[in-house]
């Protein structure tokens, strides 16, 4: 009976768990096995098993041969090839469709199946006269065994929630059976001579037990879930790395490949991807990937994986059999190609980003749907992060435009100044020695004396020398101001002295602009803390705004006091002046009142942030057609103090 039905159960099983529509074929089967056991009873000697006798006298079988029983005959034929032939075609095939944590379940149940078949066909050839005694039945014993160790290791028919509860339940059982008949025996032994009832004496043990129960369901639930079920993903952790430590982030370099490193850690993943639109290039290019060693692929736009996702905003799936065999050729391909399973659409206002790419699970599970449900608002909300750090690199960028700009806008005002101070004694000096070769060709030297020559060329190259120096004097102070901060501020920065080489770079171009520069320094000014390259850079851009402020002929007045520990240095200018609402903004990025192309809206930011830095305070006035006027304040050197306490006055820069 039980060779009549394992046939049927068998191969019902099998179309249940591939999910095929043969209920007809399953119904036939049914029949089959009914009637060879309605057979098997009613007259077994005439129709079905013939004579029963020993086999190597300790094993009963059948002479099929002898008897020649056409109904034995019609069992063992359909048994053999429905359970081995149709039955392995149809995992076979299943197999063959299948990716990922299904492809693995087929893979363990075929090799489980195949073991129990191979156990089990030898039985029958006793009954054809083949004397080998059947050893194979024992590996009808491996069938479960394998079977369980899938269910347990690979989820097969996804019972791995029964799994653990049955193991923890048993675990507790066996523990608190031990527990209780090992403290029933102490507690015999310890309380006889105190009491004759030996319940009395168990009770203190059994409150033990109940204050255990707890604590070791827990340990055996965290034993379970370690070594059967480790490679299961905890969500929240899932949540709040992405919380805490990744959208965050606005490096959208850094934002890519924290996310699938991330992902591909937390859920155990094979790989992870990220696909980002390139506009250019009209495709999808990848920009991070976990576990893959090529990580160069594009995805054209014309790519009808593409298309799908963008219209429809849905995710694709490629992992078990029926996908696998109903997907579309060409996302078949860009899947494989991705080595993906699932690829979810990065949407933001209606427009697909990018492209989160995953590859299975290394505990070869399916994605549930409650991974879906978890990723899928993760990929909205990766969507929004990539979108912020792609707005924040544009900004970036135009940021390092506009600094650029304002370098060269910087150069410009330099160059003036420069060329005056560099060309015009290097002029003079070639000047001077032309003239004396001239001279001397053409004769005018003729009656001078080989010392009066000598003489005039000393002259000469004095005259040269002298020149040459001051176009270093300058190649230095513009070699200075253009070197870059140390940012380390120093107790001995004199403010006199910083200015006069800030106005020294701009003095020629102001004098051309018709402005004039005057200075108002306290006598005895003391020394400053601050970064003395950054206060020229301060200094510099606040002048230089202050010209540009004035349309016509003007005047820019500095003065440097004193008081309470502190310096304060004012700069007006009688420029055009601002409104109250430009006044407001005037230390915002970007902000600028000038006309376009001719200010980047950087300088008087950029001067706030150095003040700052610097432990200054900057403030500003200003109406509109008197003037502006800037003002700075800076801690004075404790140093100075030191000198002054000794008698030392401070030099004057």
């Amino acid at each position: 009976m039980g060779a009549f039905f394992a046939v049927a159960f068998f191969f019902h099983f099998i179309i249940r768990y591939l999910e095929l529509n043969k209920k007809s074929l399953v119904l036939l089967v049914y029949f089959a096995a009914f009637t060879f056991s309605f057979f098997n009873w009613y007259n077994k000697s005439r129709y079905f098993l013939g004579d029963i006798h020993f086999v190597f006298e300790q094993f009963y079988w059948i002479d099929a041969l002898k008897y020649k029983n056409p109904l034995f005959f019609i069992f063992y034929i359909s048994f053999f090839w429905i359970a081995l032939g149709y039955s392995f075609f149809l995992l076979l095939n299943a197999l063959k469709n299948s990716t990922g944590a299904t492809y693995n379940k087929l893979r363990y149940f075929i090799i489980a199946v195949g073991f129990g078949w191979i156990g089990t066909n030898p039985l029958f050839l006793p009954a054809f006269h083949v004397n080998f005694y059947p050893y194979s039945n024992f590996l009808v014993a491996t069938y479960p065994l394998l079977v369980a160790y899938a269910i347990v290791r690979h989820q097969v028919m996804d019972i791995d929630i029964i799994i653990k509860k049955t193991l923890v339940f048993a675990g507790l059982f066996v523990a608190t059976y031990a527990v209780i008949a090992i403290f029933a025996y102490l507690g015999s032994v310890m309380f006889e001579s105190v009491t004759d009832n030996r319940w009395a004496a168990v009770i203190p043990f059994v409150l033990i037990i109940v204050l255990m129960l707890h604590p070791l369901e827990n340990f055996l639930r965290k034993i379970t879930d370690k070594y059967l079920f480790q490679k299961k993903y905890d969500y929240k952790k899932l949540l709040k790395t992405f919380t805490d430590e990744v959208i965050t982030v606005l490096d959208l370099n850094k934002l890519v490949n924290l996310t699938v490193d991330n992902l591909a850690d937390i859920m155990k993943l094979e790989n992870a991807t990220i696909l980002l639109r390139d506009g250019e290039n009209e495709e999808y290019r990848i920009v991070a990937a976990a576990g893959l060693e090529d990580a160069e692929y594009e995805l054209p736009y014309s790519e009808e994986m593409v298309s799908r996702m963008k219209d429809s905003g849905e995710y694709v799936r490629f992992e078990n059999s029926s996908a696998g065999k109903n997907a579309d050729a060409d996302i078949r391909r860009n899947m494989l190609d991705l080595q993906a399973v699932l690829a979810i659409p990065l949407m933001h206002q209606n427009n697909m980003v990018g492209i989160l790419s995953l590859g299975k699970k290394k505990s070869d599970e399916e994605f549930a749907q409650d991974d879906i449900d978890i990723l899928l608002p993760l990929a909205k909300t990766l969507s929004i992060a990539i979108t912020n750090a792609q707005l924040f690199e544009k900004l970036s960028e135009a940021q390092a435009q506009a600094a650029q700009r304002e370098k060269m806008a910087v150069i410009g005002t330099l160059s003036a100044g420069i060329n005056h101070e560099i060309c015009n004694p290097l002029g003079i000096a070639r000047g001077q020695c032309e003239m004396f070769l001239l001279n001397l060709k053409e004769g005018i030297y003729k009656d001078k004396t080989p010392e009066e020559l000598l003489e005039k060329a000393r002259d000469i190259m004095e005259k040269v020398i002298n020149e040459t120096d001051r176009a270093t004097v300058i190649t230095r102070k513009l070699s200075s101001f253009a070197k870059p901060s140390s940012g380390i501020m120093s107790d001995d920065v004199n403010v006199e002295k910083e200015l006069n080489e800030v106005i020294s770079l701009v003095e020629h171009d102001l004098k051309l602009d018709n402005i004039t520069v005057t200075k108002e320094i306290s006598e005895g000014l003391p020394l400053i803390v601050a970064d003395r390259k950054q206060l020229q850079e301060i200094l510099f851009n606040i002048i230089r705004n202050a010209a540009q402020a004035i349309k016509d002929r003007g005047r820019i007045l500095i003065r440097a006091t004193s008081s309470n520990d502190k310096v304060y240095i004012d700069i007006e200018d009688t420029g055009s002046g601002m409104s109250k609402s430009h006044l407001a903004q005037i230390f915002n990025p970007f902000f600028t009142t000038k006309e376009p192309g001719k200010g980047t809206g950087l300088g008087l930011f950029i001067v706030k942030q150095i003040v700052e830095r610097n432990r200054g305070r900057i403030a500003v006035k200003s109406d509109p057609g008197k003037g502006t006027t800037f003002y700075l304040r800076f801690d004075a050197s404790r140093a100075d103090d030191l000198k002054k306490g000794h008698g030392v006055r401070a030099e004057k820069g």
